[in-house]
């Protein structure tokens, strides 16, 4: 008997890893996969100028979290700045062009809030 539910668990965990693939599969497409791709690689760009400004790498690095949706909800520039600023208060570097570039960077971003569902 124990053979039998051993093989119904792993039938179970199957079908639980291909939900989870088809969710996955489901949540790229929700979102405009260009939209993701600038994110992932402005990110990228903010860890690696993080890394400069700190002077260490990615597992050094102080815990600084710069959320780009939070800067997009700003009113305008200066809040922005001010956002980046406060969040970079740590840092010995100056920071004056990475912020001024991470603004032009993330200027005509949308947020990635979860897309609303179209009314048919």
């Amino acid at each position: 008997s124990s053979s039998r539910e051993d093989s119904v668990s792993a039938a179970a965990a199957v079908v639980q890893v291909q939900q989870r693939r088809h969710q996955q599969g489901k949540v790229t497409v929700k979102y405009d996969r260009k939209e993701l791709r600038k994110r992932l690689v402005l990110e990228e760009w903010i860890v690696e100028q993080l890394g400069q400004l700190y002077g260490c790498e990615e597992e050094e690095m102080p815990e600084v979290e710069i959320d780009i949706d939070d800067l997009l909800d700003a009113a305008n520039e200066e809040e922005r700045a001010l956002k980046l600023q406060e969040t970079l208060v740590d840092c010995y570097k100056p920071t004056e062009e990475f912020i001024k570039e991470l603004l032009t960077r993330i200027r005509g971003m949308r947020k990635l809030s979860p897309p609303q569902k179209k009314s048919i």
